[in-house]
């Protein structure tokens, strides 16, 4: 079975995931044989098949999404159309009015509008949780990550990936207070969770509901 993406790193074990591609990322420690990794693989090939079969039928579900005939904005479903009378991309109702100049290229138009209009939300929400949380990140960006919807450094730095006001609300908030907490501690352990859970008790249902919309994190690869 064909590896698409392979992490060599100092991990003692071997790491199987699928990305919103499909795509099968491999972790392996650095001197583990390919021989080894392919053995591996073999055993996890239903677990394998099973997997990219799901994330293949999301994106058959979602096709017009993919396909620009839609697009998500908070949660929200919007039809695109175009307008040779207006000059700026606009929602009303349940529309999502395109100017026809930006027909030719539609999916580059579509990634600026959403990050212009992604920062000021996500920054709202991330000023409003840290000051409920008494936690102050160094630094906040917008991040084009490939498989991620937010990531916390030990240097402060907090990114959120602009895809995020394609989600519900209370989505959003989730990941703003998940990546905060890594302020507190940086990894996953029981304090973390207990970081997380102060400011959200329900936090597990909207990690779950959040893992529902990971398709979402492979649309407009080209940004």
């Amino acid at each position: 079975m064909n590896i698409d993406i392979l992490i060599r790193t100092n991990r003692k074990s071997i790491s199987i995931s699928i990305s919103p591609q499909g795509e099968l990322i491999i972790k392996a420690p650095r001197r583990c044989s390919l021989e080894y990794i392919q053995t591996v693989i073999a055993k996890k090939e239903d677990w394998i098949n099973l997997h990219r079969k799901r994330v293949l039928e999301n994106q058959n579900l979602n096709k017009s999404i993919f396909n620009h005939e839609d697009i998500l904005f908070c949660g929200q479903v919007y039809h695109v159309v175009f307008d040779n009378k207006i000059k700026h991309i606009t929602l009303e109702n349940e529309y999502c009015i395109v100017p026809q100049k930006y027909s030719d290229d539609l999916e580059k138009n579509l990634i600026k509008w959403y990050k212009k209009v992604a920062a000021p939300i996500l920054w709202g929400r991330v000023e409003y949780f840290s000051n409920l949380m008494q936690l102050s990140p160094n630094k906040v960006r917008l991040s084009n990550a490939r498989g991620c919807w937010g990531s916390c450094n030990s240097l402060g730095l907090v990114s959120l990936n602009w895809r995020l006001i394609m989600v519900p609300h209370d989505l959003i908030d989730y990941v703003v207070v998940h990546e905060l907490a890594h302020l507190v501690q940086m990894n996953h352990s029981q304090l973390f969770w207990g970081v997380v859970k102060s400011v959200l008790p329900d936090f597990a249902v909207r990690r779950k509901a959040l893992k529902k919309g990971d398709y979402l994190l492979s649309l407009y690869r080209n940004s």
